[in-house]
């Protein structure tokens, strides 16, 4: 008998693995310092080890676990991905509050959502993302058209 492996838990463990992997070897480059004077690559190096031990931690014992077999939502994936594409073209020239109501907005296509919640949803993500990014973080980017 052939035992379907629990698909779901081991690729996205060894994802997040490779992606720890990735931030503490890159993060390496930088200083490391100590935990009472960290350097640059203080966080990358420790986030990213321990997101490799968290990584493995969730694809382990998926190997030996059963699981159902992998389905690909394409129509949501197809979504997902022109929203981040969107965000990436419009960042610039229409600012953060509209490319991120944008955004969610093309995000939610595959959604059963009512129109008026879509647009809750979209106000609630640009104000969040304006309120996180150019105001908490202090990034430079444009709110705006015409903020340039």
């Amino acid at each position: 008998m052939k035992t379907i492996r629990d698909i779901h838990d081991l690729i996205g463990g060894l994802l997040m693995a490779a992606a720890g992997l990735f931030f503490a070897l890159y993060g390496s480059q930088y200083t490391f310092g100590t935990a009472g004077r960290m350097g640059p690559g203080y966080f990358p190096v420790v986030l990213g080890w321990t997101l490799v031990v968290l990584g493995l931690l969730v694809a382990l014992p998926a190997w030996w676990r059963q699981g159902t077999k992998v389905t690909v939502q394409w129509n949501n994936l197809l979504w997902c991905v022109a929203s981040l594409l969107l965000f990436a073209w419009t960042l610039r020239p229409l600012g953060v509050v509209i490319a991120s109501f944008l955004t969610a907005l093309v995000a939610l296509m595959p959604s059963a959502m009512r129109l008026r919640t879509r647009l809750v949803v979209c106000a609630a993500v640009a104000l969040l993302t304006t309120l996180i990014f150019p105001v908490a973080l202090q990034m430079m980017l444009p709110l705006w058209p015409w903020s340039y």
